[in-house]
């Protein structure tokens, strides 16, 4: 898309540079530098405006796409109520109510709602916006403490895809330093490493990183917290919010319980975003209509045109604009594309 819009203003700038053919005869001056003109005024101000209108139909699209999967979230949801309110408080969920629920479930772990490949809505049933980005992943490392006091110096590292890392562990340090510590070493990988009040580090990506990380860490070190010699593959173990729904449990009659509680708090978070959605995208409505109303339109043609009257000379000033005005209604369709860039 780059390449199409320098191509049309290259086209735009021969138009308006062409020289007279050369003659036989030589001038004995240096010939003068012709200065390439620049993107004129108005013409800049058409790319802006319709920089601002695409961006706005770019906002209400992501927003119709976050509202249907939240539609879709909502639903879901529904229906999962219907097996847990019939569940029998002593016995729980008979076995079709179980796979009933497991399914749908699944459906909802699965769900990918997003627009041009970014996410909008997290794995915690959350919008993502600029006040709330996404939820991060939280786990632990299986049968590996890189957090516990060692009575010597340790250099460990770790591999992910073709990420990797190498840290620092000194003896005789605490939780809370060597926590500081691994994730100055791993924050380039993506990767944050916190000390919980239990004897275990507590470590967190964001979604990209774990879909990577959720099949182990390659790790070696020094014999202290891991083996010396040759990496071996850590396995890792993900510490699930409320919100997931991978967290939700139906075996038992009280899971069915604290599952129903839940649910019913996923519900009305799903219905409150939804009210945020539609109130965002009439907001955005109604800023793109002020901006393609008709009377702002001529208001601010004629302001530019005003300005460009006191630059230009009154002979050649109609044509210039009309020329200019048409290779802009060109390139409307260069600039839209690479507004979705």
């Amino acid at each position: 898309m780059l390449k199409g819009i320098s191509e049309s203003l290259n086209v735009l700038q021969r138009n308006q540079t062409v020289a007279p053919a050369p003659t036989a005869v030589h001038d004995t001056k240096p010939a003068a530098t012709k200065a390439v003109p620049s993107i004129p005024t108005h013409r800049l101000a058409s790319y802006q405006k319709w920089a601002k209108v695409t961006q706005g139909q770019h906002a209400i699209s992501a927003n119709q796409v976050a509202e249907q999967g939240l539609l879709q979230v909502s639903q879901l949801l529904k229906e999962l109520q219907v097996p847990l309110n019939n569940a029998s408080p002593q016995s729980g969920l008979t076995e079709q109510q179980t796979d009933t629920a497991k399914q749908i479930q699944q459906q909802l772990v699965a769900l990918d709602i997003s627009y041009l490949q970014q996410p909008l809505v997290d794995h915690q049933l959350n919008l993502i916006n600029a006040k709330r980005p996404a939820a991060k992943h939280f786990f632990q490392l299986k049968s590996v403490d890189l957090i516990g006091v060692k009575s010597r110096d340790e250099r460990i590292t770790i591999q992910y895809g073709e990420n990797n890392a190498r840290a620092f562990l000194p003896a005789h340090q605490n939780s809370q330093f060597l926590a500081k510590q691994l994730t100055n070493a791993f924050k380039d990988i993506g990767i944050t490493v916190q000390a919980p009040a239990r004897n275990a580090a507590m470590l967190s990506s964001d979604h990209a990183d774990w879909l990577q990380i959720q099949a182990g860490l390659l790790m070696s070190g020094q014999g202290q917290r891991l083996p010396a010699g040759e990496a071996r593959t850590v396995k890792v173990v993900e510490i699930l919010s409320w919100q997931d729904p991978k967290e939700w449990r139906f075996d038992k009659a009280e899971d069915i319980k604290q599952t129903q509680v839940k649910v019913v708090k996923s519900l009305q978070k799903v219905n409150q975003q939804l009210v945020e959605l539609r109130t965002s995208k009439q907001k955005v409505q109604q800023q793109l209509k002020r901006a393609n109303h008709q009377e702002q339109l001529h208001g601010n043609l004629d302001m530019n045109l005003a300005k460009l009257k006191e630059v230009m000379q009154p002979n050649p000033f109609s044509s210039q604009v009309t020329s200019l005005m048409a290779q802009a209604n060109v390139s409307r369709d260069h600039v839209s594309s690479l507004l979705k860039k």
